[in-house]
């Protein structure tokens, strides 16, 4: 009896061990990036495996299925999204503590990602149709549609009792599958 429980106390070692070390592979993939175009590229290249490096705990809903993200592209409030199973998008959002902030944090955005993603990409900009707030999205019309990912930046006021805040969300995914804020 005690050979049995000294093996499963060796195996269930060796098991945990290794799951440990996976995630710390995973994590030392994705967590260190400082350069915002090796994230935009880390986040292009997880869409094409339904970001599943970056999923960590699962919380269910009723039209989708959502994850905290491991890897966070700003702040701490990133998800990622799968809708039937078959489309998966990669969403951030981020609260200002002011319009000046927020369209600072919009225009910045939206900078950085045509400087990383480069001239094949095309911006389209609008306001939303639901509130006042823009729309940045640059999708690559180049790509096949299947791997039509698009990166958008949404500016979205929120108007509440005594005043307005503004939310950056920042979204990686295909430009024609729903999105959670999306107009």
């Amino acid at each position: 009896m005690k050979i049995i429980t000294k093996c499963t106390l060796i195996l269930s070692s060796i098991f945990l061990t290794s799951c440990v070390n996976q995630n710390t592979k995973i994590s030392a993939n994705i967590m260190p990036l400082t350069n915002p175009c090796t994230k935009l590229d880390l986040l292009k290249n997880a869409y094409y495996d339904d970001f599943k490096q970056l999923k960590e705990i699962k919380v269910g809903g009723r039209v989708s299925n959502m994850w905290k993200a491991k890897y966070q592209l700003f702040g701490e409030n990133c998800q990622v999204f799968s809708w039937g199973g078959k489309q998966h998008s990669y969403s951030c959002r981020l609260v200002a503590p002011n319009e000046e902030t927020a369209q600072n944090y919009y225009h910045n955005a939206k900078k950085i990602t045509q400087q990383c993603l480069g001239d094949e990409w095309q911006l389209e900009e609008s306001k939303r149709k639901h509130d006042d707030g823009m729309k940045a999205v640059f999708t690559n019309h180049d790509a096949k549609h299947s791997e039509q990912v698009s990166f958008s930046t949404h500016l979205v006021p929120t108007s509440g009792l005594f005043s307005t805040t503004w939310t950056l969300y920042y979204y990686v995914g295909n430009s024609s599958q729903p999105s959670k804020k999306a107009d």
